[in-house]
């Protein structure tokens, strides 16, 4: 690397972060299940809401739905959030439980206050 070269991150425009942000209609939600057919009856509508429903889920949701990779795909597919799926595929498939849970709520946390901050 040379000296004094300034990595700049890339930027995102201000309609995509809106789309990462938007709060989506329950139909498009997240819906948490702890096993097929198992229903949690808690539904995530929004990336922040995502955050704060991974606190109170029962843990049995979040490694069912983190080894099927179901969050990295609703945060792209859903949201438009590229980046933050990446970085969630980026964690330890060894990765369970409370520290499982406190990894993702963190990745979330970060990348909201990224958004923020642009």
């Amino acid at each position: 690397m040379s000296k004094g070269k300034i990595v700049k991150k890339p930027s995102i425009d201000e309609k995509t972060i809106s789309k990462i942000t938007r709060t989506l209609p329950r139909n498009e939600g997240f819906h948490f299940y702890k096993g097929p057919g198992e229903s949690t009856g808690k539904i995530a509508i929004s990336l922040n809401d995502l955050a704060e429903k991974m606190r109170i889920v029962d843990i049995r949701s979040i490694n069912y739905h983190y080894k099927r990779r179901e969050f990295e795909k609703w945060i792209r597919d859903s949201l438009g959030d590229v980046e933050l799926s990446r970085r969630i595929g980026k964690l330890s498939r060894e990765l369970h439980g409370e520290k499982l849970r406190n990894g993702l709520i963190n990745l979330i946390k970060t990348r909201l206050e990224e958004l923020k901050s642009t």
